[in-house]
């Protein structure tokens, strides 16, 4: 465990734990070069001397940082402190996506589309660069406050050892997302990450996991003995084309599953248009237990019995002696199998009179029951209508025209009139979205829109960053307004020209800084100046910063003992080699030693350097300044 307030690798300073894993802990932290919150990873203290961890730690950190991907998180920095290897993140200020499925369950069909839709292209984008995730599921999925989906732990659990993947707390943790392949210790590919995709679908639907259990064996075993269990026998409302998308990824033979994620989005974005309504169950064509042996029967039939053949025989013999009686009386039979016929056919233009049938209840089926039920009973299907309705599902049958009951002929139309449901429309989620696009969409749906525009320095001009309604609600979409908040992009700010602040007050300071935007940082140092007054500043004055911009100043806390020297350094254009004249500064007193730097910066215009000399138990000190490798000054100063 890391203490609160370490800085590791001198720039990430340690703010809290965020989270505690199999192989590594997760801690926020601030990096004080950038002034932003990051995430940092470390591996884990009983890994830390394991060459072959540390060797796929390494790797997978450099495989990951070249996934560059708006819904991956992003790989920051790399390092070591101590020997303590460490990722540095960027930080998702938000919620992991099994916090969000257990506080929204059930989602709609179309938010848990979206979302589906943004983990898929992530992954695309994944396994577009060869990395295999291998340990997807909700807790590795963030999202941010505004519904953005981030991924997290791209391939860092190829560098667990078989030991650590049998932790109890990581093991459940993954299993319910696991693979058959993974389950049985196989090779993982590709169609091992669509199969976890597929089981987090199904949670995104159905609001659980397919497979539960006592414990992880339980579960893992489930996962390659039993068939995913069918969303519609729980919840007819969901669409058959929705259900094969998972029942196809999901698939116990890796063979049946989608030869790649581009395939399975391309499948999941057409799932619930009106086109696909009456496609089939899916159907795996290979059977995942293909070593199971069949046993065949033997039929020996070489010997025929002796009394079997006899009995032949004699059937032969009895057909014979009929045939030849047939041809006897030939004419007689004739004539009554006529007769026969006849009677046969006035009995059916009899019936034929009187063929009606009644119409069948068909109240509350399914549109595609209904029409099972009408061809099964000699009807044909009439013309269909479509109406709310608040006592029936939709997609299900309000009424019939004839009524049920009636008597009428076979193969006559019968009209169906089939729920198009309470009338109520979920919400989309536009955000990020263009306006004339978002517009178009909601529009489409019979909402009205109404535009509110606002400065966003971080948002695209022309792009909504905010809806009135939450994504999902379902309300009357014809008598709804929907109000779109639009980025105008940032306000045009001129260019700050920092000021000289030698000398001002703390509370001036303040006041100019929060009139500027800016942001300030102050430390505190002992001084021979005023107390609470600034003896340095960075960036140096007549600096143009924009807001936002963070200054960092020196402010002197009262001691007799500092004396404080200023140095005019001149800028040489002559040596600068293109980042200015590189200047070094070294102190010999009582609070510096000679042999660190105590300035270590670059100029492009002439410059005042302060040197504050503690003089607290000694009469001497001693300065010394470098410009470009050449000694400047050095002189030895006394009190």
């Amino acid at each position: 465990m890391v203490e609160k307030g370490y800085l590791l690798g001198g720039r990430y300073k340690i703010l809290r734990l965020l989270g505690e894993g199999g192989m590594a802990n997760v801690y926020l932290a601030e990096d004080i070069i950038l002034c932003k919150k990051v995430a940092v990873k470390l591996l884990r203290l009983d890994l830390q001397k394991d060459p072959q961890t540390i060797h796929r730690f390494k790797l997978e950190a450099q495989s990951t940082s070249e996934l560059s991907h708006p819904n991956i998180v992003s790989i920051l920095d790399v390092g070591s402190d101590d020997q303590r290897h460490y990722l540095v993140m960027e930080y998702v200020e938000g919620i992991d996506l099994e916090e969000y499925i257990q506080r929204n369950k059930p989602l709609s069909l179309n938010e848990a589309i979206r979302i589906m839709d943004q983990v898929l292209s992530a992954i695309i984008c994944a396994h577009q660069h060869g990395v295999i995730h291998r340990d997807l599921k909700p807790q590795n999925i963030l999202m941010d406050k505004m519904g953005n989906i981030k991924i997290v732990d791209f391939g860092i659990a190829v560098a667990l050892n078989k030991s650590t993947m049998t932790q109890t707390n990581t093991a459940i943790g993954s299993v319910h997302y696991m693979s058959p392949e993974q389950a049985r210790g196989s090779i993982t590919t590709k169609q091992s990450d669509i199969y976890s995709l597929g089981i987090i679908l199904y949670e995104l639907i159905m609001g659980q996991v397919p497979f539960g259990g006592e414990n992880a064996v339980a579960v893992a075993l489930k996962h390659f003995q039993e068939p995913t269990p069918s969303m519609r026998q729980q919840n007819i409302e969901i669409p058959q084309p929705l259900e094969n998308v998972v029942m196809r990824a999901t698939a116990k033979d890796a063979r049946d599953r989608y030869k790649s994620v581009v395939e399975m989005k391309k499948d999941l974005d057409t799932s619930l248009e009106p086109s696909r309504r009456f496609e089939p169950p899916f159907v795996a064509e290979h059977n995942p237990n293909k070593d199971a042996t069949i046993v065949l029967p033997v039929v020996d039939g070489s010997v025929k019995n002796t009394a079997e053949i006899k009995q032949n025989l004699k059937d032969s013999n009895k057909n014979s002696a009929w045939l030849s009686n047939f041809k006897k009386h030939k004419w007689w039979w004739i004539t009554t199998a006529f007769a026969f016929m006849m009677i046969i056919l006035i009995f059916i233009f009899a019936l034929g009179r009187k063929d009606y049938v009644k119409v069948p209840e068909l109240n509350n089926l399914d549109e595609m029951q209904a029409k099972r039920v009408l061809i099964s009973r000699g009807l044909r299907v009439g013309k269909i209508y479509h109406k709310f309705s608040r006592q029936n599902k939709n997609n299900h049958v309000i009424n019939v025209t004839p009524k049920s009951g009636t008597s009428i002929k076979k193969y006559q139309k019968v009209n169906l009139i089939i729920s198009k449901g309470d009338g109520l429309t979920a919400v989309p989620n536009v955000i990020y979205e263009y306006f004339e696009d978002a517009q178009e969409e909601l529009q489409d749906l019979g909402f009205k829109v109404i535009k509110k525009e606002i400065h966003s320095s971080t948002v695209e001009k022309g792009v909504v960053v905010e809806q009135n309604l939450f994504p999902g609600k379902k309300v009357v979409a014809d008598k709804t307004k929907i109000v779109l908040t639009v980025s105008k992009g940032g306000k045009t700010h001129k260019k700050i020209k920092l000021r000289d602040l030698t000398g001002y007050s703390l509370k001036s300071l303040k006041d100019y800084i929060k009139d500027k935007g800016l942001i300030l940082k102050v430390i505190e140092e002992d001084s021979s100046a005023p107390q609470g007054t600034v003896i340095r500043q960075d960036p140096e004055a007549g600096t143009k910063l924009s807001r936002g911009d963070c200054v960092t100043v020196v402010v002197s806390r009262d001691n007799g003992n500092i004396l404080i020297k200023k140095y005019d350094i001149r800028y040489d254009s002559s040596s600068d080699r293109g980042n200015g004249n590189h200047i070094q500064v070294f102190i010999s007193d009582d609070s510096h030693k000679f042999s660190n730097t105590y300035v270590d910066t670059y100029i492009t215009t002439d410059k005042t350097i302060s040197v504050p000399l503690d003089f607290s138990s000694s009469d001497e000190a001693r300065v010394r300044i470098v410009q470009d490798g050449k000694i400047i000054v050095d002189e030895d100063i006394r009190k």
